[in-house]
């Protein structure tokens, strides 16, 4: 299998369970926020404004079950997915322990 074919099927597989999420939450301080459905707390929070992509480790942690990634390259499909699939130009990513109940906003900034 050629590396092209190889990355491509990791990213196949990896965008499969990022789109599992749902958009659950849009606030006036273009917050958005991604959870899986019936599920209580946030995966992903994306800061339309900066340009910031919070993820949780326990969402990385689902994803490593399924397919183990180094961090960077985790960030670099989460990026692309981010962009691709809300039109937002990501500036940054980070990983945090803290789990979002909805259905409380946070600022984020």
């Amino acid at each position: 299998m050629k590396k092209e074919e190889y990355y491509n099927k990791i990213k196949r597989l990896v965008y499969r369970k990022f789109n599992e999420l749902e958009l659950v939450e849009r606030n006036n301080r273009n917050e958005l926020y991604l959870r899986y459905k019936n599920g209580d707390s946030a995966q992903i929070m994306i800061n339309k404004n900066s340009g910031w992509v919070y993820y949780f480790r326990r969402f990385r942690y689902k994803i490593d079950n399924m397919i183990r990634l180094e961090q960077d390259d985790f960030e670099i499909l989460l990026t692309k997915w981010v962009e691709d699939t809300f039109k937002i130009k990501v500036i940054n990513t980070h990983c945090t322990g803290f789990v979002h109940q909805f259905p409380l906003k946070i600022p984020l900034k």
